[in-house]
C-alpha cells in the first residue's frame, strides 16, 4: 500500500523534503483540501485526513496526529492509523476502509484508541469525491474526539438505569406527564394499577388515550370519552396538588397523589403516584372492629355495649317502651378452664357466643364483658313476661351440652335481669342491678334466672360495701388469729390449737369468718388471706415450741381455692422454711366439698403436702358428699366429726349412730377422731364412750387471742 507524505515540520500539505520534485497536481488538490479542513479543525476541534485513491497517498492534519497521539516523525499511512485503533474495533474499521478503497460510498463509524492509559472514543466521517464518469478519486474526512460525549452519555445511561431501577422498586405506581399531558416517564406498576394494557403505554402517549380503557370499565374516572377530554382540559389548566382515594372494581383502594412538576421554576408537567392502601384500609377496619368488639368471640365489648345501651335507653324513652338487660355468667366455668386448659375454655366461650347470636334478634345487642360474663340488651319488649319467656328459651339453649376437642362439656348459665325504667334510668344502673340479680340466681342454686328487686339491691349494696372494706383490711393488716384448744377424750391434756381467723374492722367490731370468708372466696382474696393465716399460725406455733416439751400442734383450715393452686405445696414448704417450724407440728384441715370438687388433683396435692411431713385432717366429716373410695385414697392423719351431729347426740339416737359409724370407719382406716362443737359435759362423756380420741368446743374453751393461749399453755391447767 502506498504511503502518503507529510512534511517534517508537521504542516499539512507540505512535502517532507525540499529536494523532492514539485508537488503533483493530485497532491496540490489534497493540500487545498487540507487547507480548507484547517479552518474546520480550528472551529470544530476535528482532525482532518485525505486519501488520494488514484496515487494512493495519505495526508494527516496536525490535529489528526495529535488526537491519535502519533509521533511527528511517523509518516502518514493507512497502517499507522489502523495500528492506533483499539484491537476490538480494528476489524470494523478495516471493513469501512476497504469499502472506501474499493470505491464504495463512505460511511461514518466510531472507534477507540488507548491514550494515556485510558480509552478514548472517536467518531469518523468519510466523503468520496468522484470524477465525471463517477469513479472515486479521493476519500477525505474528519475524526472528532467524542470521549467526553460518550462519558456523558454513559453517565446519563447509568443515571437513567438507576432512575428506572428506583421507579421499579417503588411500592407505588408512578407516571409523569409533560405540560401537554403526554406521557414522559412511568414504572412497571403503573399499567397494573390503573388497569391499562402495557402496549398502550408509550412515550408521548396522550392522557385521554391511556385512561380510556380503565374509564370504560368504570375503574377510574368517567366512562364517557368526552368527559376524559374535559378532565384533561381541567388538569392542563390547573396543575394544583390533589390527594384523593379511589376504590377499584376489584375492591382494591388506591391513594392517588397528583403534584405539579417544576423545572427551572416553571410548571413542566404532572407527577402522579398510585399507592395501594387496601391492606392499610383492612387493618384500619380491623382495628376499629377490635376497638368495639371482643377479640375472642367477636361480640360487642364494654365500650360498644355502653354506647348501644345509651342509644337504646334514649329510643325507649322517646317511644315509652321497656328495655331489658340480661347479665349472664357461666356456672363453674373456672373449673373447666383450670382443669382442661384455657384453650378449651376459649373454645367453650366461642360456642356460647355463637348460641347467643343465634338466639337473639337483630335489634338486640350481645356483648362479652370479659371472662365468662355476657350481657344482652333486649329492645322493644312487651313486659316482664316476654323477657321471662325469652330468658327461659335462652337458658335451655345454653344449658345443652357442648362438644370441645371430642369432650362433652356442661356449662349452665345464671342470669340476672333488670328492666328499664323500673330498675334504672341509665346504663350503669341497669347493668349493676342485672349483675346483682345474677349473683342472686347463683345463690339460689345456679342454672336459673332472677329479676332484680329492691331488697336485692339493698343486699347487693351491703355486700359491695363489705367487699371494698375487706380489700382495704388486707392492705392495712386488720386481721388476727384466735386459737381454740384441742383436748384428749378425757378433757385433761392439751394436744393442739385450731387457728381461727378474725377481722377487727375497728377497735370495737370483731367479725367472725362466716361474715367475710364467702366474699373472700368469691373475689379470690382468700388466696392472699390464706397465705397470711398460714404464716401467722406457723410463727405462733414456733413461739410455743420455746415453752418446753409437749408443745401442741397447730391446725389451719384451707379453702377450696388454695387447694386448686398448683404451687400451694411450694408455698407451705417456703413458710415452714421461713418460720423454722417442724412440719410435724402443722396440720392442714380440708373439707369434703373442697377436695371432692376435683378429687384427682386434690389427691395429688395432698400427697405432695404429706411428703413435706405435715398432717392432713378432713374437717366437717359427714356433711359433704365424699365417696368412700376416694376417702381411702386421701393421705389423712385425722378425721373431724362436724358439730351438727354432736349438738343433739344425747337426745337423737340417729346422731349417736352416725357418730359411732364415723368413729368405727376412721379407726378401721387407722385415723384418730376429733369431735367438734362439744358444749356440755354430757356430750363430752357420750363422745368419749363412742371412742372419739379428741374433743373441741365451748365446754372446754372458746377461741382466744394469742396472749391468752400463751397463758393457758404456760399454766398447763388442763
Amino acid at each position: 500500500m502506498h504511503r502518503a507524505l507529510e512534511g517534517p515540520d508537521g504542516k499539512a500539505g507540505r512535502v517532507a523534503d525540499a529536494s523532492v520534485a514539485p508537488v503533483p497536481t493530485h497532491l496540490a488538490a489534497i493540500s487545498e483540501h487540507l487547507a480548507a479542513m484547517r479552518i474546520a479543525e480550528s472551529s470544530h476541534l476535528v482532525g482532518a485526513w485525505a486519501h488520494d485513491l488514484t496515487a494512493d497517498r495519505v495526508i494527516w492534519s496536525e490535529t489528526f496526529r495529535a488526537m491519535l497521539d502519533i509521533p511527528r516523525t511517523e509518516m502518514p499511512s493507512l497502517e499507522g492509523f489502523v495500528a492506533r485503533v483499539h484491537p476490538a474495533d480494528r476489524d470494523s474499521v478495516l471493513d469501512h476502509l476497504r469499502r472506501v478503497l474499493d470505491g464504495e460510498d463512505g460511511t461514518g463509524f466510531c472507534f477507540r484508541i488507548e491514550r494515556n492509559g485510558c480509552c478514548a472514543h472517536f467518531e469518523a466521517r468519510i466523503v468520496i469525491d468522484r470524477d465525471r464518469e463517477g469513479r472515486p478519486t479521493r476519500a477525505h474526512g474528519t475524526i472528532q474526539d467524542i470521549t467526553e460525549r460518550r462519558a456523558a452519555e454513559e453517565e446519563l445511561r447509568r443515571k437513567s438505569a438507576y432512575l428506572n431501577a428506583i421507579l421499579d422498586h417503588l411500592p407505588q405506581a408512578v407516571s409523569v406527564f409533560d405540560e401537554h399531558l403526554r406521557l414522559q416517564c412511568w414504572n412497571g406498576r403503573f399499567a397494573q394499577v390503573i388497569g391499562v394494557p402495557p402496549h398502550m403505554l408509550d412515550y408521548n402517549a396522550r392522557f385521554e388515550d391511556i385512561y380510556r380503557v380503565p374509564a370504560e370499565r368504570g375503574e377510574f374516572g368517567p366512562g364517557n370519552p368526552d368527559d376524559l377530554v374535559e378532565q384533561r382540559r381541567r388538569l392542563a389548566a390547573s396543575f394544583e396538588p390533589l390527594l384523593f382515594e379511589r376504590t377499584r372494581t376489584d375492591g382494591r383502594t388506591l391513594l392517588i397523589a397528583r403534584e405539579p412538576l417544576y423545572i427551572d421554576g416553571r410548571v413542566a408537567g404532572l407527577v402522579t403516584t398510585y399507592t395501594d392502601i387496601s391492606e392499610r384500609k383492612r387493618i384500619e377496619a380491623e382495628v376499629r372492629h377490635l376497638a368495639h368488639h371482643d377479640a375472642l368471640t367477636g361480640l360487642a365489648n364494654r365500650g360498644l355495649l355502653d354506647a348501644r345501651l345509651q342509644q337504646a335507653i334514649a329510643d325507649a324513652r322517646r317511644g315509652s317502651q321497656q328495655l331489658a338487660v340480661l347479665f349472664l355468667d357461666l356456672d363453674r366455668f373456672k373449673n373447666i378452664n383450670d382443669s382442661l386448659g384455657h384453650h378449651v375454655g376459649d373454645a367453650l366461650l366461642m360456642q356460647v357466643a355463637d348460641r347467643l347470636r343465634a338466639e337473639m334478634r337483630e335489634t338486640d345487642t350481645v356483648a362479652r364483658l370479659g371472662g365468662d360474663e355476657f350481657v344482652i340488651a333486649l329492645q322493644g319488649i312487651g313486659g316482664a313476661s316476654d323477657v321471662a319467656r325469652m330468658t327461659e328459651s335462652l337458658l335451655e339453649r345454653l344449658s345443652a351440652p357442648y362438644m370441645v376437642d371430642g369432650t362433652e362439656l356442661h356449662a349452665t348459665p345464671s342470669i340476672g335481669i333488670s328492666l328499664f325504667p323500673a330498675d334504672g334510668m341509665d346504663a350503669n344502673t341497669l347493668l349493676r342491678n342485672a349483675d346483682a340479680a345474677m349473683y342472686h340466681a347463683k345463690a339460689l342454686g345456679r342454672a336459673n334466672y332472677q329479676f332484680f328487686t329492691d331488697a336485692l339491691n339493698q343486699s347487693t349494696t351491703a355486700r359491695l360495701e363489705l367487699e371494698n372494706r375487706l380489700r382495704r383490711a388486707i392492705g392495712s393488716n386488720e386481721f388476727e388469729l384466735w386459737y381454740q384448744p384441742l383436748l384428749d377424750a378425757s378433757g385433761t391434756t392439751l394436744n393442739g390449737f385450731e387457728a381461727l381467723l378474725r377481722w377487727r374492722s375497728d377497735s370495737e367490731t370483731l367479725h367472725l369468718p362466716s361474715t367475710f370468708i364467702p366474699i373472700a372466696e368469691d373475689t379470690g382474696m382468700i388466696v392472699e388471706l390464706g397465705r397470711w393465716v398460714l404464716r401467722e399460725a406457723c410463727v405462733q406455733a414456733q413461739r410455743w415450741s420455746e415453752f418446753g416439751p409437749g408443745r401442741p400442734r397447730i391446725s389451719v383450715n384451707l379453702s377450696a381455692r388454695q387447694l386448686r393452686d398448683v404451687r400451694f405445696a411450694d408455698t407451705v414448704a417456703d413458710i415452714l422454711a421461713e418460720t423454722g417450724l417442724e412440719p410435724s407440728m402443722l396440720e392442714l384441715e380440708i373439707t369434703e366439698s373442697s377436695v371432692m370438687d376435683r378429687p384427682d388433683e386434690a389427691v395429688a396435692l395432698l400427697h405432695r403436702l404429706k411428703q413435706l411431713g405435715v398432717g392432713i385432717a378432713i374437717d366437717d366429716f359427714g356433711t359433704g358428699y365424699s365417696s368412700l373410695s376416694y376417702l381411702k385414697m386421701f393421705p389423712l392423719d385425722r378425721l373431724k366429726i362436724d358439730g351438727s351431729f354432736v349438738c343433739d347426740i344425747d337426745n337423737d339416737p340417729n346422731d349417736s349412730a352416725i357418730v359411732s359409724a364415723a368413729v368405727s370407719l376412721a379407726h378401721n382406716l387407722g385415723l384418730p377422731v376429733v369431735a367438734e362443737g362439744v358444749e356440755t359435759a354430757a356430750q363430752a362423756l357420750h363422745l368419749a364412750r363412742l371412742g372419739c380420741d379428741e374433743l373441741q368446743g365451748f365446754h372446754f374453751s372458746r377461741p382466744m387471742p394469742a396472749l391468752e393461749a400463751d397463758a393457758m399453755l404456760r399454766m398447763q391447767s388442763w
